[in-house]
């Protein structure tokens, strides 16, 4: 199976292409395009050239196109899990579950674009304020680029993808490398979504080559990223602070107090250690309990 890049609301093909294998199986699952500078660059200016149209589009029309895509992830429900099984290697309950998650984030995506509306306050608690009114007006950045990990391949790129189409955004795509089958899924559902044509676009590539271009790229109104702290740090010194949303890797504490249901709270302690094979930036990493709890024999 030989991807394409999504760039323009075309699907093309790339010089060079790297093989994906199942982490679980080890067997070859898909070949993955590997963008070229000037393909980068080229999903850079599609995003570009729409961010007016994406930008004039009504609240009805944005939520629409949320609306669109929540009900397509439901009729394609299993086939969008058993893609994310297929190249995260997670289980397909598991699947299931990100899925539902994903369409979550796109309901209330749709739901939060009829309230970020802009805002009137009266100015007369200054001295020549009476009869004066002041606004505040809120405008979309433009492009946004965001870069997205492997271990919810769907959720967190719909956190990312969701506000960014509910606030009239164009976006470049990153995703993960081990996961980037959900992306150009989601491609195809927001093609059929009616999403304008060039607002959305998928690359896909060397890590390095890929995001040092969305992130030093003039264009770009803000990248959005999801990841460890060593490259978050690496993205906070090439783009200016105020253009950038990163979410990295904590370091999780878990307090267990005298009132606390063991039978209960412990399976969910066991969850939040392992889930994912600890491969989640929240996992617990350590655990606090009262000392009335603790049993000696």
């Amino acid at each position: 199976m030989k991807k394409k890049l999504f760039i323009n609301g075309e699907w093309v093909k790339s010089e060079q292409y790297a093989e994906l294998f199942s982490p679980y199986s080890e067997e070859k699952i898909a070949e993955i395009p590997q963008a070229s500078e000037e393909q980068v660059d080229a999903a850079i200016h599609a995003a570009y050239n729409k961010r007016e149209v994406m930008a004039e589009l009504t609240v009805y029309e944005r939520v629409e196109i949320l609306e669109k895509l929540v009900c397509l992830l439901k009729v394609n429900r299993l086939k969008t899990a058993q893609i994310i099984s297929m190249e995260a290697s997670k289980p397909l309950k598991l699947s299931l579950g990100e899925v539902e998650r994903t369409i979550e984030a796109y309901k209330f995506a749709a739901e939060e674009e009829k309230r970020i509306h802009s805002e009137i306050i009266s100015l007369d608690h200054a001295k020549k304020g009476a009869d004066r009114l002041g606004y505040t007006l809120r405008e979309p950045m433009g492009v946004v680029a965001a870069i997205a990990p492997f271990n919810f391949p769907m959720n967190l790129v719909a956190h990312k993808v969701g506000p960014a189409i509910a606030a009239g955004n164009t976006i470049v795509l990153k995703p993960a490398s081990q996961t980037p089958l959900s992306a150009f899924f989601l491609a195809e559902l927001l093609k059929e979504a009616e999403m304008p044509k060039g607002a959305f676009n998928v690359v896909t590539g060397n890590g390095r080559l890929v995001e040092d271009r969305l992130i030093t790229n003039n264009k770009v109104s803000m990248v959005t990223f999801i990841g460890s702290p060593e490259v978050g740090i690496g993205v906070r010194n090439k783009v200016d602070l105020n253009k950038a949303a990163l979410e990295l890797d904590s370091n999780a504490g878990l307090t267990i107090d005298e009132e606390a249901y063991l039978e209960g709270t412990l399976p969910k302690c066991v969850i939040g250690i392992f889930s994912n094979q600890r491969q989640v930036r929240i996992s617990s990493q350590r655990k606090y309990i009262h000392e009335s709890l603790l049993h000696t024999a």
